[in-house]
């Protein structure tokens, strides 16, 4: 059998609607659909042979979306959620992209977002530019483009810079070395799947402790692949991959009202980094300075500021 041009990836939960899945199988040309359940949740009754549908074997967004990454036989790979939609032509739009940057490790989709229940099903899609005639421009963060601007340009995405120094000094002041115009996440991106499938044979392997213990997070599958990808392949200042302009190839649906995307303690998969990548100073000041990280998790900040107020030290806040 031929293998497909576009795996997509997408870890499920209970409630989802036929009518999404109806409206991602409209995609055009040679791609796979890979579904991945949490136990006990019946499938999706729709057939196509595109379509793959599995049960994980522990519930959870990294186990759900790393099974279902293990089975993907495209030559791209696209991972996403459950709510949200890709443009019919999202095939023709890679192999553009690729054919103009060979080099590149992924591109991102330009994503517009909707309200929960206010899903855009029947909103054309609009046609994009060829990539060969769209312009290419640096990435600033500073700087905020307009509509219009978004509509004619493509931006640059450099490689995360690992080799930055460790930064004791982000105890005291917070990170710093975060900021810029790369990108640590694998969502919403299209990646080369060989580069995916060679990061996974690192990543998988840190889930065993020791024995038959596995240790497994429930979050953070996101960032936890966008950086063991870019960290197992880096190339110092090397542009990774680009962003492409508007019109929109992702519409998203926000979570319903009792799925918040918030409480997300991202360091319990980034501590699984730093067993992999111990060397880049980058993922040292990540995993422990970051916000949530392994020092501000168990720095007592809170009972030290309490402590202090009493003493008279600091005083209490006034809102």
């Amino acid at each position: 059998m031929t293998n497909p041009k576009l795996s997509i990836i997408i870890p499920m939960r209970e409630g989802v609607q036929d009518s999404w899945l109806q409206e991602i199988l409209k995609i055009q040309g040679s791609a796979e659909f890979i579904l991945v359940y949490p136990p006990h949740v019946p499938f999706i009754n729709i057939s196509d042979s595109r379509l793959h549908q599995i049960t994980s074997p522990l519930r959870g967004e990294l186990i759900q979306r790393v099974t279902a990454l293990l089975n993907a036989s495209g030559k791209y790979v696209l991972s996403i959620n459950c709510d949200e939609y890709l443009h019919p032509n999202i095939i023709d739009i890679a192999e553009d992209y690729f054919s103009n940057f060979p080099d590149s490790y992924f591109f991102r989709l330009n994503q517009v977002q909707f309200p929960f229940g206010d899903a855009p099903i029947d909103k054309p899609w609009d046609s994009l530019p060829k990539i060969q005639d769209i312009e290419v421009r640096k990435r600033e963060t500073s700087k905020a483009y307009s509509e219009a601007e978004k509509q004619q340009m493509m931006r640059e995405i450099p490689i995360v810079p690992f080799d930055n120094k460790l930064d004791l000094l982000a105890i005291f002041r917070g990170r710093k070395d975060q900021q810029g115009p790369h990108q640590e996440n694998f969502d919403k991106k299209v990646w080369k799947n060989e580069l995916v499938q060679k990061a996974l044979k690192g990543v998988v392997p840190n889930f065993t402790l020791f024995g038959p213990f596995k240790y497994i997070p429930f979050w953070t599958a996101d960032r936890l692949m966008g950086l063991s990808v870019q960290a197992g392949f880096f190339e110092p200042e090397k542009i990774a991959g680009h962003w492409l302009p508007l019109p929109e190839q992702l519409r998203t649906e926000d979570n319903p009202p009792n799925q918040p995307r918030k409480n997300r303690r991202y360091v319990l998969a980034e501590i699984l980094l730093l067993r992999q990548f111990p060397s880049f100073g980058y993922i040292w000041n990540l995993t422990v300075f970051d916000r949530g990280g392994l020092f501000m998790v168990w720095f007592p900040k809170d009972a030290l500021r309490k402590l202090a107020q009493k003493l008279g030290l600091k005083k209490p806040n006034v809102s």
